[in-house]
């Protein structure tokens, strides 16, 4: 009789480590990207830390720009940025998970463009939101 009560008290535990855990959704940040010929333009300079941020990038400009956020490469080859060149009336979005909190500057590197002084500016990744990484 006591082996089948122990019996019966492990079955739920079993079930319990089996059943399907819910996990919290990710929370996406749109962040629009305008590339002219004399600025880059987002519409947000900043994010919390623990989200999926979509980097919406739309060059309207009559030249090639690029769009460089962060570095493509940090510490052991962690990716915390991008570098992309788009073409005139080239878009695509870019995904990035903000697992860094800091500054990232964001700039043009073509030639014709490191001169310009709307070409560059610093994108936040701020405090975490309650139930991402470590929020």
């Amino acid at each position: 009789m006591l082996a089948t009560l122990t019996a019966l008290a492990v079955v739920p535990l079993v079930r319990a480590a089996s059943s399907p855990q819910t996990t919290a959704p990710n929370v996406f940040v749109n962040i629009h990207v305008t590339l002219t010929d004399s600025k880059i333009i987002l519409s947000r300079h900043s994010a919390p830390r623990g989200t999926d941020a979509r980097f919406i990038v739309k060059n309207i400009g009559k030249k090639a720009h690029s769009f460089t956020l962060g570095t493509v490469a940090r510490g052991l080859g962690t990716q915390t940025g991008f570098d992309k060149v788009f073409r005139p009336n080239q878009s695509q979005v870019l995904l990035l998970f903000l697992d860094y909190r800091g500054k990232l500057p964001y700039y043009s590197k073509l030639k014709a463009d490191k001169n310009k002084p709307g070409m560059k500016g610093v994108f936040v990744i701020g405090a975490p939101i309650p139930g991402s990484v470590d929020g």
